[in-house]
This record gives C-alpha cells, structure tokens and sequence, in this order.
C-alpha cells in the first residue's frame, strides 16, 4: 500500500493533467456531437458586407480600410470557392433554423475549429497556471461549461464577426497565460517563440473590430509598468512586444481613421444622437457642422472630412454628455446574450440543459461587471501581499478588466444600433471574469491554507 501511495503522490500531477487534457477533448467531442451538422449556418443583415469587403484586391489599402476589416476580409477572400457564396437564410429579420448555404460551410467550420482550439487551449493553460488540484479541474470544466453552453456556441453558426472575436481572444490570452507564468518563474526565460505566436493571434484579433485596438494600446502601456521593475528592465522581448503593439496601433489607428466603416458610424451619431435634439444641433453648427443637416448639400463632403473630428471635440468639451450616455446605455449592452438569429432547441434533448447551465453562467445584467470588479479587488489585495501567484494573476486580471472596459467605452459612444451585439466582446469578458477571479482566489486560499498547516507550530 505505501508503494501505490508514493507512486500516485509522485505521478499525480501527470495523472491529473492526463484527466484534464481527456476533459478538454470530450467536451470538444460533445460541442460538436449536440449541435448539430457543423456545415449549417444562418446569415444577418451585414453577412453580405463581409463578402462584398473580400473581394477588394488582396495586397491593397482597401483590405484594411473598406466596409469590414482585414481579418473577416482575409477568411472570406481566401475560403470563397470558384462558385462563390450563395446566402439562401436571414436570421437577422425572424429567429428561423439553420441551413446549408453553399460556399459558407468552410467559413463556419472554421469558425467551429477555432472555437474548439482557442477555448480548449484557454482551459489547459490556465488550468496549468492553478496550484491547487481541485481548482485545476473546476476551472477547466467551468471555462469549457462557458464556452461550449449555447450562449456563445451557437455563434459559430452564424455569419458574422463574433465567433472569430470570441475565439481569437481565448486563444490570445491562453498564449498569454503561459508567457505571463513563465516570465514570472524566470525573467529569462526563452518565450521568444510564445510571444511571436501570440503577436500573430493577437494582429489577426485586433483587425477585427475597430475598438480592438484600444486593447493593444492598453497592453502597450501595461508592459511599460512591468520594464519599471529591476527583474524586467531591458527585457528584449518585452520591448519587441511593445515596439510591435505601437506598430499594430498605429496602423489600426490610421485605417480606422481612413475607412469606410468609420464614416457609416459616424453618420449613425448624427442621424440618431444629434438631430434630434436641438441644443445639440445648435451645438455642433456652432462648431462648424452645415444648417440644415442631410438636406444640405454641403453636408455630406463635411462629414467625411470634419464630422468624426467634430463629435471627439464636442465630447471632450462635454463631458457630461458622455458620462450621461455610458451611464444610460451601459445596462442596455449587456441584455441579450443569447443569439436571436436561429433557433435549434428542439435538435437535440442535452440543449436544454445546456441552455439552464448557460443561464446562469451568462447573466444579462450588470451583475457580472459589479462581481469582475470586487473578486479583482480581493486579488490586487493578495498581490500587494505577494501571497502565492497573485501577482502574475493580478497582472492578468488588470488586463482582462482594462480590456473588456476599454473597448466597452466607444462602443457605447460610437454605436447607436444593435449595441448589445457590437458590445458582446466586452461583455463576455465581464461575464468570464465574475467566474474566474473567485476560482483564483480559492486557489491562492486552499495553497496557503495547506502550507500553514503544514508549518511545525
């Protein structure tokens, strides 16, 4: 019997990643067996967008500053077959089921495939990261739970940007995860071949949505606080890092700026904010914007060289209009998680369970903000007290939360249509982070509790 004891005490770290690791793949096995023939997908309104923006010339500026960015132009260019794309189901107009539209199946296997990859790499590398076994395998089935209920899996399905958002993410910050512990461990440590890995994730993420950027930005600036501190001072890889975030930024900045896409979203302020309220109209003639608005003539050469300059000057001047907004439109962006675009209940028995499980990991409220931020709290506390990993996992933390809020801001600001939707990246997060920063914390409470019982008294 001692002999069977040491031999699990001395193998039960590969016993438990071998569980974990069998965890991952029949959950990807499940995601794939309980919804149905992977092919199907649904369209939306902007589904045509994204096929019309593809076909700009491949090594051309349009491919960054067209109606969609690079990254969707990219998939679509590259996986359109010789007889093209054929959109036969609209989802967007009324909830219907999902069909087989030619063309489309290599682009939602992809999104599948991506999907399974960056939520499967997220659950082994952040279970990797834990120190408690019992907290290794609860946060590995928890994100798998998250990520596999159809509240975020039926959005492989549908022909949008938000399935590749999604999984580019989770694959970006498993890459990170394991960059993050590595330095951590040793500051010299060879993760030049991690960060270049994650550099490529993280380009293809950041031209997805305009407001990635903003992430970039931020991560730019979170690297910089970390080269303050002797162990990481003059750390080439970390200012390889930075010098290619400023790169990535300045490009998304300048095509942003330069788009086609920028100058539909800023019409939609005016249409739907300014006019119709006439103090604001007031305001902005005065500053420059034509009388009478779309009927003038004059307008519409104004807003495409004046009128994204002019709503950041008059919202820098008033910024009580912008506190008021965030405050107004912050709990609309978090309603209606769920996709409103097909509807497969009824394909098989283990959907409605998953749909209960989803319900209460995917609350449509602003519960998970307020939770994201306290359980964050609790976890800088443990990193002001160096206790156990809770510096690495603060870092983390601070980035997921930054991000999440971050990109959250503009798009109250810069959107007046489907903001639940274009919100749901930062929502999501929100959502994710209410579950994962107690887990940390019962990891770092149950490492510190056993090593004080075991201290002699």
């Amino acid at each position: 019997m001692s002999r069977l004891n040491s031999f699990l005490a001395e193998h039960r770290g590969r016993m438990l990643s071998g569980a974990i690791l069998a965890l991952i793949f029949a959950a990807s096995f499940m995601r794939v067996e309980f919804y149905g023939d992977p092919a199907l997908s649904i369209s939306g309104n902007d589904t045509q967008s994204y096929v019309d923006a593809s076909r700009a010339p491949l090594f051309s500026a349009e491919m960054f500053t067209g109606r969609r960015l690079l990254t969707t132009n990219l998939v679509y260019k590259l996986l359109e077959p010789e007889s093209g794309y054929e959109i036969r189901i609209n989802g967007s107009i009324q909830t219907t089921r999902r069909g087989y539209q030619p063309g489309f199946e290599r682009v939602v296997i992809l999104q599948l495939v991506m999907s399974l990859a960056g939520w499967g790499m997220f659950a082994w590398f952040f279970s990797r990261a834990l120190r408690s076994g019992w907290m290794r395998a609860i946060g590995a089935l928890f994100i798998l739970l998250f990520a596999f209920t159809p509240h975020m899996a039926d959005w492989d399905s549908i022909l949008l940007s938000e399935s590749l958002t999604f999984s580019l993410f989770a694959l970006q910050l498993a890459l990170l995860v394991r960059i993050t512990f590595d330095l951590f461990k040793n500051p010299d440590a060879k993760v030049t071949g991690w960060i270049l890995t994650w550099g490529f994730v993280m380009f293809f993420w950041v031209f997805l949505r305009d407001t990635n950027v903003f992430t970039a930005l931020m991560t730019l600036g979170m690297i910089a606080v970390l080269l303050v501190a002797p162990r990481y001072r003059g750390k080439k890889v970390l200012i390889g890092a930075m010098l290619f975030l400023a790169l990535v930024s300045i490009l998304g900045l300048a095509t942003a700026r330069a788009s086609v896409r920028t100058v539909v979203q800023i019409r939609n302020i005016y249409k739907d904010d300014v006019f119709p309220n006439p103090g604001m109209v007031t305001v902005f003639q005065n500053m420059g914007m034509p009388a009478d608005g779309f009927s003038d003539p004059e307008f519409e050469p104004w807003l495409q060289t004046e009128g994204a300059s002019t709503v950041f000057r008059f919202m820098v001047a008033h910024p009580g209009y912008v506190a008021i907004k965030l405050w107004n439109d912050f709990p609309d962006s978090f309603q209606e998680i769920q996709q409103t675009y097909f509807t497969a209940r009824d394909l098989n028995p283990a959907r409605t369970i998953l749909f209960e499980i989803g319900n209460a990991l995917h609350p449509e409220n602003t519960t998970p903000f307020l939770g994201s931020l306290l359980s964050l709290a609790g976890l800088l506390i443990l990193a002001s007290k160096n206790i156990g990993d809770s510096r690495p996992w603060a870092w983390l933390g601070l980035w997921l939360f930054f991000t999440a809020a971050l990109t959250l801001v503009p798009t109250i600001l810069g959107d007046t249509w489907a903001l639940n939707r274009h919100a749901l990246y930062s929502t999501m997060i929100f959502r994710l982070t209410m579950w994962l920063f107690p887990i940390l914390l019962a990891d770092t409470a149950l490492l510190n509790g056993r090593e004080s019982l075991e201290k002699p008294v």
